[in-house]
């Protein structure tokens, strides 16, 4: 399906690669900072979101995965032609993508992404106009780019420029609320106490990272989903995701908190059984089961930690049979 305005085709290159890689130049005004809650694109994310991840694109956009990656792009793609009529390429213009997705209670609202880098309004507004007929919508004197369904005429999700640095992709419902925190930073993400704690132990240098209250996260999961029956003791998730290019590896670290210490015996206990039920799998999928024999379990007291090592050309293995 084409893209239809600039956040998509960010979404396209960067979370593509995000997801085929792990799992989504630094602008001259973005510094980093000692923490992940201390980024800039937090205040904007709603504090009632349960869920935050964040790509660091420079360090992503210099690895070999993603050279590796970029060589299959299709010749003449649209991505092309949104760099040449906007002057951004997002892989060099891109500096950051911050993500969240909603909780169970928030009604109307859905995920939301903000992109940070170095970008020229004019030229991608005039673009967006060219490729569609967007919906301009007034709020708080911003101006929403709603874009309409090419297929059904509905218009679902749009973008808004939060800053001269950042531009914001959502639904109404969840622009407008991105657009709030500006004015009140008591409802962005970063006041919350408990995501606070999260985000202070993630460094924004990590190529991925997310974290999340789980009993939110977790909530609709179906019984018969693999660790339905242990997901309920699970308090929060923080993951720290990298490829390493001297080992031609990805490896990290993903951090579950149960409820107690008995919990986090019983979960990680469903999950070396759920690991070691995959692996007899290998014979129809050998990359998956590399994957799995990249992954070790440990507890320690209430913590279960999933340390990931495994070659990076393991994930373009794991829908094959050979």
């Amino acid at each position: 399906m084409k893209c239809r305005n600039v956040v998509a085709i960010t979404v396209m290159v960067m979370l593509g690669i995000a997801s085929a890689g792990a799992i989504v130049a630094l602008c001259t005004n973005f510094s980093v900072k000692a923490s992940a809650q201390n980024l800039p694109a937090l205040n904007n994310i709603p504090s009632d979101y349960h869920f935050v991840f964040g790509v660091n694109v420079q360090r992503l956009a210099k690895s070999s995965a993603f050279a590796d990656l970029r060589q299959k792009m299709p010749a003449g793609s649209e991505l092309a032609a949104f760099i040449e009529k906007t002057g951004v390429d997002p892989t060099r213009d891109v500096s950051y993508l911050i993500g969240a997705g909603p909780g169970k209670s928030m009604k109307g609202k859905e995920g939301v992404l903000i992109v940070v880098g170095k970008f020229n309004q004019d030229a991608i507004v005039s673009y967006i106009r060219s490729k569609s007929a967007p919906v301009e919508v007034q709020y708080g004197g911003v101006s929403l780019f709603m874009m309409p369904n090419p297929k059904t005429g509905d218009v679902n999700g749009g973008m808004a420029f939060l800053a001269d640095n950042e531009i914001a992709v959502g639904n109404l419902t969840s622009l407008k609320a991105a657009l709030d925190t500006r004015k009140d930073p008591s409802k962005s993400i970063v006041s919350d106490a408990a995501m606070s704690a999260l985000l202070n132990d993630i460094s924004p240098e990590e190529m991925f990272w997310f974290a999340g209250d789980a009993t939110d996260v977790l909530s609709n999961m179906k019984a018969t989903a693999p660790l339905a029956a242990t997901a309920s003791s699970i308090r929060n998730v923080v993951g720290k995701i990298d490829i390493n290019d001297s080992a031609a590896t990805v490896v990290g670290t993903i951090t579950l908190t149960a409820l107690d210490n008995d919990h986090a015996a019983k979960l990680t206990e469903a999950l070396r059984g759920l690991i070691a039920l995959g692996q007899l799998s290998g014979n129809q999928n050998p990359g998956f089961k590399a994957l799995l024999g990249g992954l070790v379990i440990s507890q320690d007291s209430a913590r279960v930690s999933l340390a990931l090592n495994f070659p990076v050309n393991t994930l373009g293995k794991l829908g094959g049979k050979n």
